[in-house]
């Protein structure tokens, strides 16, 4: 019968987590048995939660869209041939650059007074988001009290005044007027723009480094190409104050566009210079040739070209357009590339390949007739001449053109709008954000409180695993006081813990009492403290409630309690010889058993077990008992329940849950096997749900000694 009880701890353990191992349904257990803990953490959770959503100041979010013509604005496009000189597209990462510079986000710092600030003071106006506003337009602090604390009250609607860090009114103003006042050796100057706010309300007011504040706006601000490669820039920003957020965009936008209108204009201003020097002499080199032509005609006479010559002609103007063109266009790169960019090579095959042609077209004339060669000649000078000439012509209308009309490459698509609703804070993400980490964090708590707590065992699968013997039941600690009754059977029998005893019966009757295997049942205890009597007198009232006849034997004659008549007529008694056996016998009525107390204190109660006289007090109970319960002192302490195993045809072994380690377990089976008591199984007692193996907790002391009379 106990291979096949070992056989069963053993599939069990099989079946089962490791001990120390925490599973979903473990934890879910472990923290249902702490809900209160964790439902405290959780009310912190959304005290925290509420407080921060209030506690956060709303943002409005605001964008603003340009698009980059980056194939060349119309007025370039109709400046013809020049136009490849005057655009030269920008990447977007390039301008995005621009846009962050401090070229640009210096000028709307001055324009919206950003260096300027009044922030409102006050928990509960914050809280009850009922904070006012303050727009400064100028402030300049003293040098020698700029580190200290400056503050705006407002008086009136329109009224406010100034407080100095000594608590003292430096200056009482209005809204709309700029004041300056001598204060501290320098000037302390002040210009509130509008002010929203209740008479009372203070604001914290500091200046801010013009290049810190540029700084802070350009970290405030994304910019970004939307899409790939489709020249559309969005610059986004978190602001206050919704139409603040939609201001300085709208700023950020127009500086940009001016930059880029005042970068082109000035491009054109210098084109324009050039073409203004070089007209005279290409006009003069037109009317050279134009000479030179009208002088071979007039002497050598008019001289028709054939339709050959004509077509060569146009060809050959044609060519040299293009490659004055492409030299041109090659001339521009090699102001921004390398000589051995992609792009100035690309431009100097070209180049290359337009001269070859002429080449060819030249061979091809030199089958014609002399004059019509040189007539030839001399037209294409004038032609090309001419077309130069015409070309510059129209570039420097055009440029005048651009410098008069404000033109870039560069608008805006949209700009930025005042928002209604505020982006932030996202309230329900928060609050749910602090419900879950309150939860979490009470979870962790719970988790590192229980690791705290003595590493006794907790599992009955663990034990099994780890020692072999069964563990016939796990009795939780029950509350309920047993004053009036010798046992929690009588007092409420429905109690979790009288189930659990009723398991451990059931289990006996299994398992040495059955067939009339054995008569005699022994309980220790590892350890003081774990509640060996109470299973012990418990036990035999349910024992006696199937009708057996059980006497209880309270064999620690040290600290023995069970008795209802005091420690004057029991074991010891008997032993002695002051009393018969009858007389030593009490029987408990309620619980419907015999009980023999332990009797007067004795100097050597472990001689006392080990006498003969106990052994034939065994042999005499067993013919007139069905069962046979001996309570026993601790074995790890005495070996007073060594020496009564010898008597015993069963041992029960208690553990206490969550006290007793491993190796405790392991050393007082040892203890048991020292005097070949191989019919035992385990207890864990005392035990206190805390979910997952179900299990159960108290301090203690390893303490033993004689009870006091």
């Amino acid at each position: 019968m106990q291979n096949l009880n070992n056989s069963k701890g053993n599939a069990e353990s099989q079946n089962s987590n490791e001990g120390n191992e925490i599973d979903l349904l473990e934890l879910f257990s472990v923290l249902l048995a702490k809900w209160l803990i964790l439902c405290i953490f959780v009310l912190v959770g959304v005290a925290l939660g509420l407080f921060a959503i209030n506690y956060i100041r709303p943002a409005f979010h605001s964008d603003v869209l340009l698009q980059l013509d980056t194939q060349g604005n119309k007025s370039a496009m109709a400046m013809g041939d020049m136009g490849a000189l005057m655009d030269v597209a920008s990447p977007a990462d390039a301008e995005i650059e621009l846009i962050q510079s401090r070229m640009v986000l210096d000028s709307v710092v001055a324009k919206e007074h950003l260096a300027f600030n009044a922030v409102p003071v006050g928990l509960s106006r914050r809280l009850s988001h009922t904070e006012g506003r303050v727009d400064l337009g100028l402030l300049h602090i003293p040098v020698s009290l700029v580190e200290e604390k400056w503050f705006l009250r407002a008086t009136s609607q329109n009224g406010y005044e100034v407080i100095a860090p000594n608590d003292l009114v430096a200056l009482k103003g209005v809204v709309g007027d700029t004041y300056r006042k001598v204060f501290a050796g320098d000037s302390l100057t002040i210009c509130v723009l509008s002010m929203y706010a209740a008479p009372g309300e203070k604001f914290r007011l500091y200046e801010s480094d013009f290049g810190q504040a540029s700084d802070g706006l350009k970290s405030k601000i994304s910019v970004a190409e939307k899409g790939k490669k489709t020249s559309i820039i969005q610059i986004e920003i978190e602001n206050r104050y919704a139409d603040k957020a939609a201001s300085i965009l709208n700023s950020i936008a127009e500086a940009y566009v001016r930059q880029n209108v005042e970068m082109r204009s000035e491009e054109a201003a210098k084109t324009l210079e050039f073409l203004e020097k070089q007209i005279p002499l290409v006009k003069a080199k037109l009317d050279s040739s134009e000479s030179a032509l009208t002088a071979y005609r007039h002497r050598e006479g008019t001289v028709d070209l054939t339709g050959e010559a004509r077509s060569m002609l146009d060809k050959r103007v044609t060519l040299e357009s293009q490659r004055l063109e492409l030299a041109q266009k090659r001339q521009e790169a090699a102001r921004l590339f390398k000589e051995d960019h992609p792009n100035v090579v690309a431009l100097r095959d070209q180049e290359e390949q337009i001269q070859q042609e002429i080449d060819r077209v030249n061979t091809s004339a030199k089958g014609l007739p002399f004059t019509q060669q040189e007539v030839l000649r001399l037209q294409e000078d004038v032609d090309v001449n001419n077309s130069i000439y015409t070309t510059m012509l129209n570039n420097m209308q055009q440029l005048r053109v651009m410098q008069a009309g404000e033109i870039g490459n560069v608008r805006i698509v949209d700009r930025a709008r005042i928002e209604v609703k505020p982006v932030k804070p996202k309230k329900a993400i928060i609050f749910a954000g602090f419900i879950l980490g309150s939860f979490l964090l009470g979870s962790a708590f719970i988790l590192l409180l229980r690791s705290l707590k003595s590493s006794g065992v907790r599992s009955s699968s663990e034990i099994e695993r780890e020692t072999g013997v069964s563990v016939y039941a796990k009795i939780p600690e029950t509350k309920i006081k047993c004053d009036t009754a010798f046992s929690l059977v009588e007092v409420d029998p429905e109690d979790l813990a009288c189930e659990a005893l009723r398991t451990l019966r059931t289990a006996l009757e299994f398992s040495f009492l059955e067939e009339s295997k054995g008569k005699v049942l022994l309980i220790t205890g590892l350890t003081a403290g774990i509640g060996k009597s109470f299973v012990s007198k418990n036990l035999a009232a349910l024992f006696a409630h199937r009708e057996k006849k059980v006497l209880l034997i309270d064999a620690d004659l040290r600290r023995g309690e069970l008795s209802t008549r005091g420690r004057h007529k029991g074991l010891t008694d008997y032993f002695l010889g002051h009393i018969p056996l009858d007389e030593a016998i009490e029987h408990i009525d309620g619980a419907n058993i015999d009980l023999i107390g332990t009797g007067r204190g004795v100097p050597s109660p472990s001689e006392m077990i080990a006498s003969a006289s106990f052994g034939n007090l065994i042999s005499t109970v067993r013919t007139k008992y069905d069962l046979v319960i001996i309570d026993t002192p601790p074995i790890l302490f005495v070996t007073d329940a060594q020496i009564a195993c010898r008597y015993s045809d069963f041992a029960l072994l208690l553990v206490r849950y969550a006290v007793h380690d491993m190796e405790s377990v392991k050393e007082g089976l040892a203890l048991l096997d020292q005097v070949n008591m191989t019919n035992r199984a385990i207890v864990l007692n005392r035990c206190v749900y805390e979910g997952g193996h179900g299990s159960y907790g108290y301090g203690y002391k390893y303490k033993y000694g004689y009870k006091k009379s």
